[in-house]
């Protein structure tokens, strides 16, 4: 499998002192795994955004584009059911929520760390990310982890996606709904997929700035509240598909030809997915998988 061979040949490459937050995600080796053969998504990258390699206790369990002004992930990629080379799979999951160090003091430790009490009320890390959100919103909201626990191989993979720079706060009526999109694309492909390697990438869309909405609506450590949900299916070349989520309670959207009610999610192509992240963004161009998710040649 394509993965396990660049982890192999990770073990000899030197990693920049600088740590996981990277300006980009080759700049860290260990990171690409995780995107289709090795490549990461193009046409994302904004001024506010950054690379982030996600790191627990020593091992690389994903990789987040990270969107610092809004504190929500732009989108995270990882492999269905992964653990690292040599790692027990392990029972359970470590709930405690995590933070990513490096966005408050780029010389500090490069692995996720415990978000305390103390560290809740760090000024640096509310400029940098959502700490506070999931306490205003709780009735009302739930956090999505766009990397979902469920989705990964080992106790160590599925701790590593309780971190705020994974998750992002929705309306609870959709949180219901995407959890039944997402599981129905699963039950297609993996049974077409079969040992190929299935690589997700799942992310989030703002609305525009006059129009965004914020949890909580005022106050540092807040998170803008996305618009759009999707996510992307890939393996090996076989098989792909795409889910598109309108996160909003009311009104409905009409993007690139493709219209959606309140709280509705949509399957489609990734082709399809690209076109209207390309119009939504207002980007000229943009990709999520290598060649669209062909096969190696």
């Amino acid at each position: 499998m394509l993965h396990l061979a660049l982890l192999a040949a990770l073990w000899c490459w030197p990693t920049p002192l600088r740590g996981d937050v990277v300006a980009r995600f080759q700049d860290l080796p260990s990171c690409l795994p995780f995107f289709y053969q090795g490549e990461p998504p193009s046409g994302f990258v904004g001024g506010s955004q950054v690379h982030v390699c996600q790191r627990l206790s020593g091992t690389v369990y994903y990789a987040t584009l990270f969107d610092t002004y809004g504190r929500l992930p732009v989108y995270s990629a990882f492999l269905y059911k992964y653990r690292a080379p040599k790692e027990p799979r392990g029972e359970g999951v470590d709930r405690s929520w995590k933070y990513e160090p490096q966005l408050a003091d780029r010389q500090a430790d490069s692995n996720m760390a415990e978000l305390t009490e103390a560290v809740r009320k760090d000024a640096a890390v509310l400029r940098s990310q959502a700490v506070v959100a999931e306490e205003a919103g709780r009735r009302t909201h739930v956090k999505v982890l766009l990397n979902a626990a469920n989705m990964q191989g080992s106790r160590g993979s599925r701790s590593a996606t309780y971190t705020v720079t994974n998750a992002l706060a929705v309306p609870r009526p959709f949180y219901h709904l995407w959890k039944v999109g997402l599981k129905g694309v699963l039950g297609r492909l993996k049974g077409q997929c079969q040992a190929a390697d299935l690589h997700l990438v799942s992310g989030a869309v703002r609305s525009p700035r006059r129009e965004e909405k914020w949890l909580p609506a005022k106050g540092k450590g807040r998170a803008a509240m996305p618009l759009l949900l999707w996510a992307a299916f890939c393996c090996g070349g076989r098989a792909s598909e795409a889910l598109l989520g309108h996160a909003r309670g009311s009104g409905s959207l009409t993007v690139s030809g493709l219209t959606l009610g309140p709280y509705e999610t949509k399957n489609m192509p990734v082709a399809q997915l690209e076109e209207v992240l390309i119009s939504r963004m207002g980007r000229s161009r943009l990709h999520i998988f290598k060649d669209g998710c062909a096969p190696p040649t």
